[in-house]
């Protein structure tokens, strides 16, 4: 049982930064980039790796 919760927790860990990652880089279009560039991906990717950090500290700037 030990392994299949870690596994579960890893794919769900994964999920969410698939999510957190696209997520960055379609606003970054959106807000008017016509083109990725490479420290656009590099912050989504990082973004996309912590990205439950990322999510409390976007909460956090939205109260500001």
């Amino acid at each position: 049982m030990g392994r299949r919760a870690w596994l579960i927790g890893l794919v769900l860990y994964a999920l969410g930064a698939t999510v957190d990652f696209s997520s960055h880089l379609i606003g970054d279009l959106r807000s008017g980039h016509k083109k990725m560039e490479f420290p656009e991906i590099v912050v989504a990717f990082s973004a996309g790796l912590f990205w439950p950090i990322d999510i409390i500290a976007m909460s956090l700037l939205a109260r500001l």
